[in-house]
C-alpha cells in the first residue's frame, strides 16, 4: 500500500511539474519532419561527439537538444555547442528529483514529459526518436526506416507477462499511427518497469505485434579484464552506447570511476578510428 501510494505521489508531483513549466517551444523547422530529440546532462563532450556523428551519418532527420543538466556550466557548453552546430537547443526547467542521483530515472522521464508536450506537441514532426546523449551512430544509419511499416520502434524492455517498454535512449515513434499523443515517459516500478515504463499503459498495451519494431541489440565487454557485470557497452541497431548506468550506481566510488574513466577512453578511441 505505502508503494502505491509512493507512487501516485510521484506521478501527481510530475503532473504539477509539468503544468507550472509548461513553455511550447516554436521551431517551425520541426512540422512534418523526422527528428531526433536527445536529453543531454551535465557531459558536453558526449553531445559534442554525437552531434557530429549525426551529422555525418544519419541523414533526413533534424536534431533537437533538449538539456536536463543540473551543472549551468555544463548547460551553457551545450548550449554553445549546439548555437556552433547549428542544432536546436531547449533548456528543461528544473524539476523535482534534480540533483538526487539516485532519482535520476524520475529526473529523465520528467524531461522526456517535457519534451514531448513542449517540442512534439507544439510542432508535429512527422516522427520523432528520443536519444541519450551518449549513443553514437557509428555508421551511416537510418533509424526511422524502422517505422516504415510499424507505430514505434527501439530498443524494447520486457515483461515476464507479456507487457514491455520501449528504453527512452533509444525510441522512435511514428505520430500518424500512434492511437494517442497523451504519452508518459516516467518510471512506473510497481510493475518492475524503468524509464518509459508508464507508456505501457498509455500506448503500448494497445499496440499489435505489427505496430512494433524491434532493434537489434548487443552487449559488449570494455575490456578483456573486465566482468560484463561490472560493465559494459551496449550495441543498439549499430548505434554505440556508452552506457553509464550499466556501471553499477552501488560499486565503490573509486572502482566505479576507474571504469567509467575506462569507458569513456574506449569510447574516445572508438570514435577517433572511425574513416573520416
Amino acid at each position: 500500500m505505502v508503494d502505491r501510494k509512493n507512487h501516485a505521489r510521484y506521478q501527481v508531483r510530475e503532473q504539477i511539474a509539468l503544468a507550472k513549466h509548461a513553455s511550447p517551444m516554436r521551431f517551425p523547422h520541426l512540422r512534418s519532419q523526422n527528428v531526433l530529440i536527445t536529453i543531454s546532462f551535465n557531459d558536453p563532450q558526449v553531445i559534442e561527439w554525437q552531434i557530429k556523428m549525426i551529422a555525418r551519418n544519419v541523414s533526413g532527420a533534424i536534431q533537437v537538444v533538449a538539456d536536463n543538466s543540473t551543472n549551468l556550466a555544463a548547460r551553457d557548453a551545450i548550449r554553445d555547442i549546439c548555437s556552433a552546430a547549428g542544432v536546436a537547443f531547449a533548456a528543461v526547467p528544473a524539476n523535482p528529483w534534480t540533483r538526487r542521483e539516485l532519482d535520476g530515472g524520475k529526473s529523465h522521464g520528467y524531461a522526456l514529459n517535457w519534451a514531448w508536450r513542449n517540442i512534439v506537441l507544439a510542432n508535429r514532426p512527422s516522427m520523432i526518436g528520443f536519444l541519450d546523449h551518449d549513443i553514437f551512430p557509428t555508421a551511416t544509419t537510418n533509424p526511422f526506416r524502422m517505422l516504415d511499416r510499424a507505430a514505434v520502434a527501439g530498443l524494447v524492455r520486457k515483461a515476464p507477462d507479456e507487457r514491455w517498454y520501449l528504453w527512452p535512449g533509444f525510441a522512435f515513434f511514428n505520430l500518424g499511427r500512434l492511437p494517442t499523443d497523451r504519452l508518459n515517459f516516467g518510471r512506473d516500478w510497481l510493475d518492475g518497469f524503468d524509464t518509459g515504463g508508464l507508456n505501457w499503459h498509455c500506448l503500448y498495451r494497445a499496440l499489435g505485434n505489427e505496430d512494433l519494431c524491434a532493434a537489434d541489440y548487443e552487449r559488449t565487454a570494455v575490456a578483456a579484464e573486465v566482468a560484463m557485470d561490472e560493465a559494459l557497452f551496449e550495441r543498439i541497431d549499430g548505434w554505440l552506447h556508452e552506457s553509464r548506468f550499466t556501471t553499477d550506481i552501488d560499486m565503490a566510488p573509486a572502482r566505479r570511476q576507474q571504469l567509467l574513466d575506462l569507458k569513456r577512453r574506449s569510447i574516445l578511441h572508438t570514435l577517433m578510428a572511425l574513416p573520416a
